[in-house]
């Protein structure tokens, strides 16, 4: 599915605030999923092409992340490894269910990627991020909104210590179908916070390379 998602980086308010203003909204947000951790371990090249396109602000770009839920530092059986490509300002996913339960190592993950895309032999696991997130709907069911807290940065396979998340800010993505975009000004306009370029992949690689 296409789809938009507007992000923004909040500094100046608690996720407290945040929630309390989203449960306010003229569109009638509610809770939508029971808050959960999500795991991500990012791929790129060795040379960071992926990072760097972002940076640079190329519009057809894509990148690749095994993502799986809950409190496990390594990957369980029902992680999914995620392809996201972005168009402009429209993005869309394929997702592809591991089956393998032997994610333990970077050799391991890349054996997966070679099964599923080929053609990505040359992307390596450069970064394992996590955070909290929450789950809003709105009434119609045509807007979600995301909260994500308690952002953390290691290096992926390797038993460091996390960055403290007291360094990044709480990041509210909207996200809406590519058919509901002209109601979206009626969402966003109610917003007291300012759309801002967000990647947590970007800010990872910045955290832990840069």
């Amino acid at each position: 599915m296409y789809r938009y998602e507007l992000k923004y980086a909040i500094d100046h308010l608690h996720a407290e605030a945040i929630t309390a203003a989203i449960l306010c909204h003229p569109a009638s947000f509610s809770k939508a999923f029971p808050d959960r951790q999500i795991n991500n371990i990012y791929l790129d090249t060795l040379d960071f092409d992926c990072f760097h396109q972002n940076v640079d602000g190329n519009e057809n770009r894509s990148k690749m992340r095994l993502r799986w839920y809950g409190q496990h530092d390594t990957p369980t059986t029902k992680s999914t490894l995620e392809i996201k490509y972005k168009k402009a300002e429209l993005g869309w996913k394929e997702n592809f269910q591991v089956v393998s339960n032997k994610l333990n190592s970077a050799a391991e993950l890349m054996e997966v990627v070679q099964a599923v895309r080929p053609s990505q032999s040359l992307l390596a696991p450069m970064l394992h991020n996590t955070y909290q997130r929450a789950y809003y709907l709105s009434s119609d069911e045509k807007f979600r909104i995301t909260i994500d807290t308690e952002q953390q940065f290691r290096l992926p396979f390797q038993e460091l210590s996390p960055v403290g998340s007291r360094l990044f800010p709480v990041v509210l993505e909207l996200k809406y179908a590519a058919e509901d975009a002209q109601y979206a000004r009626e969402i966003t306009d109610h917003f007291k916070f300012r759309q801002t370029k967000n990647s947590k992949y970007v800010t990872g690689i910045e955290t832990l390379y840069l």
